[in-house]
C-alpha cells in the first residue's frame, strides 16, 4: 500500500510532456522529410500508427501540473524500437542518434545529435503504466492489422515456452556465498559490530566447490559446501541477536529468503534458484543440450493459418504450471483486450484437460476414432501438423525480439517482457506487410503497363 502511495505521489509531480510539431522551418537544421526516404518501412508504419491512442490511455498516469515528462510517442516509440532490433536500454541511445528512421518513428521533426532522455526513464515508464499499460500497447499492435486478424480466427494455435531469467546458474555453494555477503552489506550498512566477516574463508570455499564430481575434488567440495551453510547461518543468527525489532521488521522479507535458501533440501518444492529473482523456477524441457531452464512459463496463441501469423496473445506465469492450465488466462486476455476468440485452439498432448473453454474448442492429438472416415483422419492429421508453425514463431521471440533472457526486475518485469517481445513480433510483421504493399504498387503503377507493349515478356514476371 505505502509503494502505491508514493507511487501516485510521484506521479502527480510529473506533467504529460507534448511531442514536437512541424510548425516552422530553420535555416541551419534541415527537417527529416526532406532527406529521408518515406517509402521505408519504419516511416510508413510510423504513419499508421495512431500516436493519439497511446496519449490518451497513458494520460491517467500523469498530471497536469509539475516537470513535464518525456513525450509519450517518444518513449513507447523507442520501447517498440528496442523490442523490434533487439537492443537494450544502454544501446539504444548509440542506434537512435545515427539512424533517421529511429528518429522519424519517435515523432522528431529536425535531426538530432543527441539523445532526448536518460536511458534510466524506460525504467521509470515500464513501473509507472505497468503491466497494464504495457497490455494496451500490445493489444494495439493485434489491432493494427484489422481484418486479417478476423479472416485468420478460425482457429489458432497454441503453446507454451521458457523465458529464462538473467541469473547464474545455481547451486548450493553459489547461494550461501551470496548470502554470506547481503549480511556483510546489511551489517555494514546499519552499523552492526560484527564477530567476524568470513570475507576471505567464504572466497576460498567457493573455489574448491568448483568441479566437485572430480574422485580427487569430491570430498574437499562436500566438506566446503557444509563450511559455507555453517557460515551462512551463523551470520544470520548474529544478525537475528543483534538487530533491533525496527531493523527486523524493515529486513524480515529478505532474512526470510536467505534462511530459506541456505536451509532448502534437495527435494524441497518452491525451492529459491535466485537471491534477486525469487520467483525464478526450475522448469524441465526435456531438451539433449539443456535439460533444465531457470526462468517463468510463458503461454502464447497464435493465428493457424498459413502467412504471416500473428500473436493474439501471451502470458507469463508465475510457478510451474501444467500446460493444460495456460489456456484460460490467454483466452480471457483476448476476450478483455476486444479480440475474436478463434473457434478451436490446436494444442500439443501437454493441453489435455478441458475440451473446451468460453466456447472455444481445444483440440489435442489423440488416436482416430473408428467411426471417422480417410478424409476425417487426413484432416485431423493435417489440423495437428500444423501446429508446429508455432514453434518458429517462439524461436524468433527469443532470438530476436528479446525473450530468450528477461533482464527486468521484479515479477512484473516477466509479464511486461513476454507482452513487449510479441508487440514487436506483431509489429514486424506489419512492416512485412507494409512492404508487400508498397513493392505491389510499384509493380501495377509501373511494370504492368509496359506489358501492354511488351506481352511476350510478362510470363517471366
Amino acid at each position: 500500500m505505502q509503494d502505491f502511495v508514493s507511487l501516485m505521489h510521484k506521479n502527480l509531480q510529473i506533467m504529460l510532456g507534448k511531442s514536437p510539431t512541424k510548425s516552422q522551418r530553420e535555416l541551419f537544421r534541415p527537417m527529416l522529410d526532406d532527406f529521408i526516404n518515406l517509402d521505408h518501412e519504419l516511416v510508413r508504419l510510423a504513419n499508421k500508427i495512431d500516436w493519439g491512442y497511446f496519449e490518451k490511455e497513458f494520460s491517467v498516469y500523469y498530471s497536469d501540473q509539475g516537470a513535464p515528462s518525456v513525450p509519450i510517442r517518444l518513449m513507447v516509440g523507442c520501447l517498440l524500437l528496442k523490442h523490434i532490433y533487439n537492443l537494450g536500454d544502454d544501446r539504444i541511445p548509440e542506434v537512435w542518434v545515427r539512424d533517421v528512421y529511429f528518429q522519424y518513428f519517435c515523432g522528431g521533426v529536425f535531426f538530432e545529435h543527441k539523445f532526448p532522455f536518460d536511458p534510466s526513464d524506460f525504467t521509470h515508464f515500464r513501473n509507472r503504466v505497468g503491466e497494464e499499460g504495457i497490455g494496451k500497447i500490445f493489444a494495439y499492435s493485434v489491432k493494427l492489422h484489422g481484418q486479417s486478424v478476423h479472416k485468420q480466427s478460425k482457429f489458432s494455435l497454441s503453446d507454451t515456452t521458457v523465458q529464462e531469467n538473467n541469473t547464474t546458474f545455481p547451486t548450493d555453494a553459489k547461494l550461501c556465498k551470496k548470502v554470506i555477503d547481503q549480511c556483510n552489506k546489511i551489517a555494514e550498512k546499519e552499523d552492526i559490530d560484527q564477530r567476524q566477516r568470513y570475507t576471505r574463508e567464504s572466497k576460498q570455499l567457493l573455489r574448491d566447490t568448483y568441479n566437485g564430481k572430480h574422485p580427487r575434488r569430491a570430498k574437499k567440495a562436500k566438506k566446503s559446501k557444509r563450511r559455507l551453510k555453517t557460515i551462512a547461518n551463523t551470520l544470520l543468527r548474529e544478525l537475528g541477536r543483534k538487530m533491533s525489532e525496527e531493523q527486523q521488521g524493515k529486513y524480515a522479507k529478505e532474512l526470510k529468503l536467505y534462511h530459506r535458501a541456505v536451509n532448502q533440501q534437495k527435494n524441497d518444492t518452491d525451492k529459491v534458484y535466485s537471491l534477486h529473482k525469487p520467483f525464478t523456477r526450475c522448469i524441465a524441457k526435456g531438451k539433449p543440450h539443456k535439460q533444465y531452464e531457470f526462468g517463468n512459463k510463458v503461454g502464447l496463441i497464435t493465428t493457424g493459418k498459413k502467412g504471416k501469423r500473428i500473436i493474439l496473445a501471451i502470458s507469463a506465469f508465475l510457478g510451474n504450471p501444467f500446460d493444460g492450465h495456460t489456456i484460460e488466462p490467454l483466452i480471457n486476455q483476448m476476450i478483455s483486450n476486444d479480440i475474436k476468440l478463434p473457434q478451436e485452439v490446436v494444442y500439443d498432448r501437454g493441453g489435455r484437460g478441458r475440451s473446451e473453454i468460453e466456447g472455444v474448442k481445444i483440440l489435442t492429438p489423440h488416436k482416430p476414432k473408428a467411426s471417422d472416415t480417410i478424409a476425417q483422419k487426413h484432416k485431423k492429421r493435417k489440423k495437428f501438423r500444423s501446429r508446429a508453425a508455432i514453434e518458429p514463431i517462439i524461436g524468433h521471440l527469443k532470438t530476436d525480439f528479446r525473450m530468450g533472457q528477461n533482464y527486468l526486475l521484479g515479477e512484473k518485469g516477466i509479464q511486461i517482457n513476454a507482452l513487449m517481445a510479441a508487440t514487436a513480433w506483431n509489429l514486424k510483421k506489419m512492416m512485412e506487410k507494409l512492404k508487400l504493399e508498397f513493392f505491389r504498387f510499384i509493380f501495377q503503377t509501373l511494370v504492368e503497363p509496359l506489358f501492354l507493349f511488351f506481352p511476350a515478356r510478362k510470363n517471366s514476371f
